[in-house]
């Protein structure tokens, strides 16, 4: 397994863990009852949001919503390395590929104005406000573009065809997630996250790269 690979498995289990966690602080009492099955790790994310805060004097709204930069740049990782495993193999790839990247760096840097850009309420600050629209336009565009592009990997067999299906079903799959976590944009993550993770496990360690392709 590439470190490419290792990294998108890490982000998968980063995302399926703070979407119960940050569904739970945005809903509170209110949280769909899926949510609440998790009630041991949002105990213990509570516990570790206690012990890490002080110095750093963030909610828990802040401090959790800041670690989903990294599912962002795990997924990145994770794409970059299927790219260089099947470059080359299909005309189209190259183009999805762009597509998806783009959405993943745009949604990062949403995330970053949404998150980084203040620690106050964020409906009172425009420039944040604005940062979560980006995000969630950013999302909407990987999430397209997971279908088209799993719809390629289908075709160059890089990696196993379940694989490739889970990337194509991904965006679709949004939607469940969305309904029963009542979390965006970071809810609607999970599925492509999940799927780079999955995708991550087969990255061999030196991945073939076609400069022609």
């Amino acid at each position: 397994m590439s470190s490419n690979g290792l990294v998108a498995m890490l982000g998968g289990l980063l995302c399926l863990l703070l979407t119960p966690i940050q569904a739970s602080i945005w809903d509170g009492p209110d949280s769909p009852p899926v949510v609440f099955a998790a009630t041991p790790l949002l105990d213990l994310a509570d516990e570790i949001h206690d012990a890490l805060d002080p110095p750093l004097g963030l909610d828990t709204y802040y401090f959790y919503g800041r670690m989903f930069c990294l599912v962002y740049l795990a997924a990145i990782a994770g794409l970059v390395g299927l790219h260089a495993l099947q470059a080359g193999r299909e005309r189209r790839e190259r183009m999805w590929f762009r597509v998806v990247l783009a959405g993943l760096v745009l949604a990062l840097l949403g995330d970053v104005v949404a998150y980084w850009g203040g620690s106050g309420d964020i409906s009172q600050s425009p420039v944040q406000g604005l940062g979560v629209t980006f995000e969630m336009l950013a999302v909407l565009t990987v999430l397209i573009g997971s279908v088209l592009y799993g719809r390629v990997t289908l075709r160059t067999d890089a990696v196993p065809r379940w694989v490739a299906w889970l990337l194509v079903i991904a965006g679709a799959a949004a939607v469940p997630v969305l309904s029963l976590a009542n979390y965006i944009p970071h809810g609607a993550m999970l599925p492509f996250s999940l799927a780079m993770a999955v995708a991550g496990y087969f990255l061999p360690t030196q991945p073939r790269v076609d400069v022609g392709g």
